[in-house]
């Protein structure tokens, strides 16, 4: 137990380390902060980047949130023009949500961001080396 406590000291350390080479890249691309997004939203954006188009309930289910928290969030998305909801033609029921105008350049930032990164930092590590991350971190969270 002792070990393990250890090296989780050293790891938390090092993201810590990686947290605030992320936020100096980021506080780089100046038109992030132009968003005005809250980390809620960050997330909700980042899910709908992810899995577009998507369902209110879906992203309900995968934060574990009420279904009128994700709808607040998503009305002032859709207030900011980041997504537009359209209705479903097979199932008027279902609400599909999409990247609006400003949600696209959002997408766009984030995709240079990740090259910045991937030049910078992740470049430094092998493939191999970046799946073995990849595939420890999914066996601590428990997912494949």
């Amino acid at each position: 137990m002792y070990d393990y406590l250890i090296i989780i000291d050293k790891i938390n350390q090092q993201f810590e380390q990686f947290k605030l080479l992320v936020l100096q890249e980021t506080k780089e691309v100046e038109e992030l902060e132009n968003f005005h997004l809250t980390p809620q939203q960050e997330i909700i954006m980042s899910y709908i980047i992810r899995h577009e188009p998507v369902i209110a309930k879906d992203i309900a289910n995968h934060f574990d949130i009420s279904k009128s928290a994700v709808s607040q969030v998503i009305s002032k998305l859709e207030e900011m023009k980041m997504i537009y909801r359209q209705e479903n033609l097979i199932n008027g029921r279902k609400i599909f949500i999409y990247l609006g105008e400003k949600g696209k350049e959002y997408y766009q930032l984030l995709k240079k961001i990740d090259n910045i990164l991937v030049e910078k930092y992740y470049s430094k590590a092998s493939l191999t080396e970046l799946t073995n991350v990849l595939d420890t971190l999914n066996k601590i969270v428990g997912t494949k």
